[in-house]
Formats: C-alpha cells, structure tokens, sequence
C-alpha cells in the first residue's frame, strides 16, 4: 500500500528560500530519524492473526523557499518559508512474487485523524513519530488488502502464477548522498525586477488581470527503505511566470503567459530580455483580440514550431492511454481478472509503432544539453531504482522497450528506474530542413489534399486553453493568418508515423511537472511537420457583465 501526500501534488504553487549547509549523513538527523524508525517498523509491525511487511520505504521533501509576486508596479507578495512533508510511506505484506498489491489497483491509503505532520525544526524524535503514525495506518490497510488476496487466490483454486497479477521487482540497495549547489537568490533584487516588470501593465486598461512573480527553491529529496537504500538528492529550481488575461469583444476571457523554469538563477533570462518578452506577450493579447475565430474542424498537414513540438511529443509519447510508460494497471470484471493487451505496448515491442525516421531515447541523468540545464535529470527514482544513463526506447521507428516502475506485471518488464517518469527524453528525427523548406513542403500537401488552407502552431500555450499561436496558411500565397478558440486535438502515437520534415536544429523544453510527476525535460527539433494532424474549435470561457464605473487606469 502507498500513502502520498496531496498537499504536493502541483509543486509549483508552494511558497519558495536558502538551506543552511546540509549535515553530513552521519549527522543528518532526518536521514537518522527514517533510518532508525524503518529498522523498528520492518521489526516490530504485526497485527495478530496478519502477516508481517517485508518492504518499507520513506520519502520526504525538504525545503525552503523564496517567492516574490506583484501586479501593475506593486508587490502582494514576498516571504521565505520552510517546508518538509512525507512524500510517500510504502509497505508491502507477503512477497516480491505475491503481496497486497498484486491483485487490484485501488493501491493507496488516505491519511487519518492519527496522522501526524512532520515538524519542520531539527526535531529527530518528532519525525520519527510522523513517520510511525502514518506507518500504523498504511499497514493496517495492507496487511488486510494481502489478506483478502489469499483469499482470492484460494477461492479461484488457481496457483497466482495462473492469474494476472503484479510483482514487486527486486533491485540491488544503493546510497546516493549528493550534496546541492548552492546558488543565491537576491529577494530585495527581484522585489524591485517584479515591481518594474508588472507595471508594464498599468497603461493596459483592457487587461482585467495580470501578475509577475518569481518562485525559488531550495532543499532535498529523501528516499530511505528496509533494502537498504538511502538517498539524498537535491531538489532546487528556480521559475518566473507572468499571466495576463484579457475580454475580447465576444466577451471570452483570453490569456497568455511567459513562462521560464530552470535548475539555475543564471538560465532565467536577464530583465531586459524578459520585458521584451513581456511585451511582445501584450501584442499577442490585443493581436488575439482582433485575430477571426476559428470554429470549424481541421484534418490535415501541421507544421510545429516552438514548444509546440516538445508539446505535442510529451503528449503523444507519454499519455496515460498509450504511452511509452509501462502499463502496471490490473483490471477487475465479475470477480475475474484480464488484462487489456489493446491499449498496452508491451505486446508491440519489436514493432514498428512510429515514422522509420523517428528515434526516442530516455536519458534520465542527462544534466545539461547545449548550456542549458536540464530540469527533468534524476539520480535515483521515487522508488529507489537507480535508471540506466541512457534507455533506447525507441530504434528507427521500432519499439525497442518500455520504461517502468518496480510493479511488474508482463515478463517484458524490468523494474528500471523510471517510477519519477522519463526525466530527460531526447526525441530525435532523420530530417534536416529549414522551418522555409518546411512551409514549402506544408503548403505543397495541403494542395495535394485540395485544402484551401493549411496549419502552423507556433506556441503551445496553456494546458487548459490549447495552442496559444495558431495561424492559417493560404495555399494560394503562403500568407498567415492568425486564429482563436483552436487548438490540436487529441496526441497519439498513430501521429507519429507519418513525419514528413523537421529541423536541423534542436532545443530544450523545461516542463514543470504536475500531479505526482517528475519535471520533464524534452529534446526535440524546433520545427516538425506532421502530414495528418486534427485542429479543432472550442469555447473560450465567457463572462458578460456590465461595468456601472470604469476601471481607474482608463483615461477618460
């Protein structure tokens, strides 16, 4: 059974600051704390008449950090906050061949009443009470869960050999104890960058709302279990976002947003460079604003430009349907259980499941590419698995394997080391065009198809809303039209076998990970020209209200 803590499922939205220097691990007090209450715990939990664990894991989060947010030349917001919190307690009842989590999916505990936050002070025996009150309550649930197993298992009169289930996958102990690099954040410095940056807005009367603000993080991972693995790795970013959002004519609400997110001060653009991009994101609102709406659906050539190809990668590659993470999903019909062999790529590996010209390798340790730090690299998984340097995932077209947790559940699988997902993924592909050449080739397959226009996506927006930067492109004199309220419909892999151009050159994508997720690093051309792709409309959302007094920033 896993317990993870909720409170942490969009990292971002913490409030953000500078560690102390780290202890060394013989002095670490929170590393001491897991370790001596994992060695209690493996030995002394028994409910009568239930087995006893044979794995237990703690994982904690340590950091402080710094935030500074502001809106049209003034700050809401400045502090520098300390946070820990268990990211995950695991106990597994039985074995690494059949245990309570083999046989359903329903695999996590909610916390309690008993629960117990952890202290965020040098408090040793404080955090071994936290860990031990959320230890209690995750065993409860699983030594009952591996209890109805066997009870499962008998009434089927089955060996589990004979029946669909997961195994836990056995891995070698390992201890990373890694130290970060420190890198200072001037607070009073971007107080007053904050301040300068978000006036930019006051002479903006037509936009309802908008902020700048700057988020720094600085502290460590924990990982301890009862193999005998204990890591300690660093946890630090640094991001800045400014969001505007604005009402068209139509009454919709429309909104942009500059985003950056780095392992290092030094890869967030200077404050020059981020008041142009500022402004330039103030002309994309009112060019939007005046930009024709777009309400029909689209099916055909797209032309990718920007983040809108790591985007439209990240989605294709990794979706939770049809991805390229091993599937650890057991399903339950009428007390029998199957798998779903459908939508699962472990019975394609060997196969060709994408373009000949198309490879993707999983580079999880990979720190930098070009200069620029890579957000997504990882030591160890949140498992405790140590991932390969490199995975070819995959060849030319073919599915070479999959990356997976230590859940397994087809005998393809290996547990190796991507529970935090792929980290790094390098998408490379055999063309060598000009984003020119690429319009020219655009063009020329939407003619073919007898399409009055094609589709370049230059920007891929935000998640919720679709594609910022869409355009049309006559296929009568390559002119450019700019259009709202569209977006790429739904990614796949099937989209992905027919590539019909991309980019010599190549760039980086820091993406902030959400839910549970690793941030995700993807390397990928800059333009990719794919020969069917769908456009579709949908509704901006809409608010008409009448304004009696008019907002104190319009001039009269």
């Amino acid at each position: 059974m896993r317990y993870i803590v909720f409170s942490i499922l969009i990292i971002l939205m913490l409030p953000v600051g500078r560690l102390s220097a780290q202890a060394k691990p013989e002095n670490d007090f929170i590393l001491r704390a897991m370790k001596d209450e994992l060695n209690r715990s493996i030995t002394e939990l028994k409910l009568p008449g239930q087995s006893k664990p044979f794995f237990i894991m703690y994982g904690i989060s340590n950091q402080r950090t710094y935030s500074v947010s502001g809106t049209l030349g003034a700050i809401i917001h400045s502090d520098e906050e300390p946070y820990r919190e268990k990211t995950t307690v695991r106990i597994l009842v039985g074995d690494y061949e059949f245990n309570d989590e083999s046989l359903e999916d329903d695999l996590n505990s909610e916390p309690t009443l008993r629960d117990l936050a952890l202290p965020i002070d040098s408090d040793y025996a404080g955090i071994r009470r936290s860990l031990w009150s959320t230890t209690d309550n995750v065993y409860r649930n699983a030594a009952k869960h591996f209890a109805s197993h066997q009870e499962t298992v008998s009434e089927m009169k089955k060996s589990i050999d004979d029946i669909p289930h997961r195994k836990f996958g056995r891995v070698a102990p390992t201890r990373i104890i890694t130290d970060s690099v420190a890198f200072s954040f001037d607070r009073k410095g971007w107080e007053e960058k904050v301040k300068a940056l978000s006036a930019l807005f006051i002479d903006k009367p037509s936009i309802v709302n908008s902020m700048v603000m700057i988020q720094c993080v600085q502290g460590y991972q924990y990982l301890a279990n009862t193999e005998g693995t204990m890591a300690r790795t660093p946890d630090q970013f640094i991001m800045f976002m400014a969001m505007a959002r604005m009402k068209n004519k139509e009454d919709e609400f429309v909104s942009r947003q500059v985003f950056h997110i780095a392992r290092r001060s030094e890869d967030i653009p200077a404050e020059q460079q981020l008041e142009a991009e500022l402004k330039e994101m103030i002309r994309g609102l009112e060019n939007v604003e005046l930009a024709e709406k777009f309400d029909e659906d689209y099916s055909g050539p797209v032309l990718l430009i920007g983040d809108a190809v790591s985007n439209f990668l990240a989605g294709s590659l990794l979706s939770q349907r049809e991805g390229l993470m091993a599937s650890d999903n057991i399903q339950r019909l009428k007390g029998y259980q199957y798998s779903d062999p459908e939508s699962a790529l472990d019975m394609k590996i060997g196969k060709a499941i994408t373009s000949t010209d198309m490879t993707v390798k999983a580079k999880p340790k990979l720190k930098s590419y070009n200069g620029i730090s890579l957000l997504g690299s990882y030591e160890i998984d949140a498992e405790g698995v140590v991932p390969p340097d490199e995975l070819t995932i995959i060849e030319k077209g073919v599915l070479k394997t999959l990356m997976n947790n230590r859940t397994i559940t087809h005998p393809s699988q290996t547990a190796n080391g991507f529970a935090s997902g792929a980290g790094v993924l390098e998408v490379t592909f055999a063309g060598k065009d000009t984003e020119k050449t690429l319009k020219e080739k655009l063009i020329k397959k939407a003619k073919e198809e007898g399409l009055e226009y094609a589709i370049i996506v230059r920007e891929a927006g935000e998640a919720s809303y679709g594609p910022q930067s869409v355009y049309k492109v006559s296929v009568a004199d390559g002119s450019e039209t700019l259009v709202r309220n569209a977006r790429l419909g739904f990614s796949n892999l099937k989209a992905l076998k027919k590539i019909m151009g991309s980019s010599a050159e190549y760039s980086v994508d820091n993406r902030s990970g959400m839910r549970m997720e690793q941030p995700l690093s993807v390397i990928a051309p800059k333009c990719l020209l794919i020969e069917e792709l769908d456009i579709t409309s949908f509704r901006m959302p809409s608010l008409k209200q009448d304004e009696y007094v008019p907002s104190p920033l319009v001039k009269k």
